[in-house]
């Protein structure tokens, strides 16, 4: 692996050299701008990169790699911190999928300055298996694997056809999962596509099925509210807004961004038409719901702006009811680094202004929101 900068488009990108679909933030640490690259080689040598981030440098560097037994379709990290070395992947060897839980040993003790002179990756280390989520399933079943961050012991699994809630225990020497619920699709035929934990409900679980979003009660395992034909393709990406309960972000198959509030689901609150191509995930700024973050199988990632239907929305200036053009709501910057397909763009755990995006070619790019957008939110 190598690192490159490119201070022009203020972005950092790491090329892993092998394709990958999946990056997430460590979700555990709030201390450091640390992110989680996993690949997808189907031909072994798969490996789960440490990548670190320093926003006064501009520089991204891996201090620990991990070798991976198969390619990984999904991932998930704990969001708990005293749990932080724990990582959910869904891996495929290519007959079948399956899903398990590890732990990366030596995660805490990493090194989080490069050392002098800078160098490639390190070797992979292994990583510990403490257990597996029930048993192994088709090619291309399992969609998601979803860390509950209210409730950390709690995770659920999204295949084709159901979706499954698991309580996770942790002893010295060994973890379990339990399974604790399970549920269909709503209608018979119909497959799940994603979903996403309520942050503001403990036991709510968001999902994209078909061309519906739904949400379902994870202790009685039975949909609770739903928005039917949410968009005219497959939904492929959901996330609840961290400020305002009962408002969710969708994109699919139509190359739209839409917002819902639940309790009235007959139109959207916003709809945009987003990408040139479907978009692969939206997700809300964790700390300032007027971000939002979408990518897409055009190779872009894009920065909205919609403070209008935020927690914050703008005061009104009676004397000057339109808003200058700078500040209306829209698209605040096209980030062009990726030449193929962007299957991930999260935000950073640590750091409000700092995301991550991964094309299908293996290449990370690290991005910040623009200064200026930074500072009409503060200021």
């Amino acid at each position: 692996a190598s690192r490159m900068m490119s201070y022009e488009s203020s972005a950092a990108s790491y090329e892993l050299k092998k394709q990958a679909r999946c990056i997430v933030a460590l979700e555990g640490d709030t201390d450091n701008n640390t992110f989680l690259l996993a690949s997808l080689a189907l031909h072994g040598g798969n490996e789960v990169h440490v990548l670190e981030f320093n926003e006064d440098t501009n520089e991204v560097w891996c201090p620990l790699v991990y070798s991976h037994p198969h390619e990984v379709w999904a991932c998930g990290s704990c969001p708990a911190a005293e749990h932080s070395e724990l990582l959910l992947t869904t891996h495929s060897d290519g007959s079948q999928q399956r899903t398990t839980l590890w732990r990366m040993d030596g995660l805490a003790d990493r090194e989080l300055a490069p050392e002098l002179p800078q160098r490639g990756a390190p070797q992979p280390r292994p990583m510990s298996e403490l257990c597996q989520l029930g048993s192994a399933a088709e090619l291309g079943d399992c969609r998601a694997v979803l860390w509950n961050s209210v409730l950390p012991e709690q995770v659920a699994s999204i295949n084709r056809a159901s979706v499954t809630v698991w309580q996770l225990s942790h002893a010295a020497a060994a973890s379990s999962a339990a399974e604790a619920g399970s549920a269909s699709t709503p209608v018979e035929g119909a497959t799940y596509g994603c979903g996403r934990w309520d942050p503001h409900h403990a036991h709510a679980l968001g999902l994209g099925c078909e061309r519906d979003l739904f949400t379902l009660d994870t202790r009685s395992m039975k949909a609770a509210v739903g928005v039917k034909g949410a968009h005219e393709g497959r939904v492929h990406g959901l996330d609840y807004n961290p400020n305002k309960p009962n408002t969710i972000l969708s994109s699919g198959d139509d190359y739209y961004l839409r917002v819902w509030d639940l309790r009235k689901p007959s139109a959207p609150v916003m709809a945009q038409h987003a990408h040139a191509h479907w978009l692969t995930c939206a997700t809300y700024n964790r700390f300032h719901d007027q971000l939002l973050l979408s990518a897409g199988t055009d190779g872009s990632v894009k920065l909205w702006r919609a403070a209008a239907i935020s927690s914050s929305p703008p005061s009104l200036d009676h004397d000057d009811p339109e808003p200058p053009e700078a500040d209306a709501d829209g698209l605040v910057r096209a980030y062009l680094d990726h030449e193929q397909s962007v299957f991930s763009a999260v935000w950073c755990a640590a750091d409000a202004w700092i995301f991550a995006s991964v094309s299908l070619d293996g290449k990370a790019v690290i991005s910040h929101v623009p200064p200026s957008e930074k500072y009409k939110i503060l200021l």
